[in-house]
């Protein structure tokens, strides 16, 4: 993510345009990815950009988008909109964690990573994501923004190849 993603999501969380505002441009994004290419086009006036845009997105959004477009930043809306998501979860003290498994964890599994999460990090909340990555062998890795905890057949071997390495 670039830093000027960044700021802009940050503006648009400090606008405290609506959730389901925010939610509404996302699908209408993901339903026509021409958009971006459209609304990023030099060829295109002003006119004709700020006209789709008040056209297709809620009125909350219509100066940040005019503004996104007006400096042909639209390529760059999944990093801003990522960025807003962070802001959202900072306040309501949640942390994103990504779950990397070969096979998909049962509930009670699920809510004793969560529960990890809650006490390591001292938040409220957890927004799991899970994939499945069958290269593990066994095991999981579970990353939580920087930090990575590595409890996978393929790092323990790599753990002890490294201790066999360095005697």
């Amino acid at each position: 993510m670039t830093q000027t993603a960044d700021r802009y999501g940050k503006v648009l969380y400090d606008l405290r345009v609506p959730a389901q505002d925010v939610k509404q441009m996302k699908a209408a994004l993901c339903a026509a990815p021409q958009l971006v290419k459209i609304l990023n086009d030099p060829t295109l006036t002003k006119e004709v950009k700020h006209e789709i845009i008040e056209t297709i997105f809620p009125k909350s959004l219509h100066n940040f988008l005019k503004t996104v477009s007006d400096r042909r930043r639209c390529d760059q809306i999944d990093d801003m909109l990522e960025s807003y998501r962070a802001c959202v979860r900072k306040e309501k003290g949640i942390v994103a964690a990504t779950l990397y498994c070969v096979h998909e964890p049962d509930e009670n599994q699920k809510a004793q990573m969560e529960q990890f999460v809650r006490t390591t990090y001292g938040v409220n909340g957890v927004e799991m994501t899970v994939e499945q990555q069958p290269d593990l062998i066994g095991g999981f890795v579970l990353r939580v923004g920087d930090r990575e905890f590595d409890w996978s057949l393929r790092g323990r071997v790599r753990q002890l190849q490294q201790r066999l390495i360095r005697r």
